[in-house]
C-alpha cells in the first residue's frame, strides 16, 4: 500500500510521539469499533486522538519549538475531542486533588440533580405550536 504525503506525515508523527505507525492506529481504531473508545462518535467523521497516561512521560518545558515524545508503553485507547479533554483530563485532575476526589462521586452528583430536576418539571418536551399562516 503506498501512502500519500499526508499520511506520511500522519506516519512520520505517530511513529515520533507515540511510538506507533499509521497503519497501527487504524487497526487500533477498528478493533474498537472504528470510533471514540467511550463514547462511540464515529471516525473519521470525528477525529480520534491516542490517549496517554501522563503520569508516565512528563512533557518537556521551556523548549520552544520542542514536540513531546512518549515511551509509547503508556497509550491507551483513541478517543474523540470532547471524551479526551473533557472526560478522561477531568478525571485525572481529580484523580491528583489532595485528597483525590472519586469519579463516582461526580456521577452521583450529576445523578441527583438530574433527578431533581425531573421532579421540578424540567427536561419534559415541550409541544409544538402549529404557527399562523401569514
Amino acid at each position: 500500500m503506498t501512502l500519500t504525503s499526508k499520511e506520511k506525515a500522519q506516519d512520520l508523527r505517530l511513529r515520533r510521539v507515540y511510538k506507533k505507525t499509521l497503519a497501527q492506529k487504524n487497526e487500533e481504531i477498528a478493533a474498537q469499533g472504528n470510533g471514540c473508545a467511550i463514547c462511540g462518535r464515529p471516525y473519521p467523521q470525528f477525529n480520534l486522538n491516542q490517549d496517554h497516561d501522563h503520569a508516565c512521560c512528563k512533557r518537556p518545558r521551556g523548549k520552544k519549538g520542542n514536540t513531546a515524545t512518549f515511551c509509547g508503553k503508556c497509550n491507551r485507547g483513541w478517543l474523540c475531542y470532547l471524551c479526551n479533554r473533557w472526560a478522561i483530563g477531568a478525571l485525572e485532575y481529580m484523580a491528583k486533588l489532595k485528597p483525590p476526589i472519586p469519579a463516582v462521586k461526580a456521577f452521583e452528583y450529576l445523578k441527583t440533580w438530574h433527578q431533581k430536576i425531573v421532579e421540578r418539571g424540567g427536561y419534559e418536551i415541550k409541544p409544538e405550536t402549529k404557527k399562523a399562516k401569514a
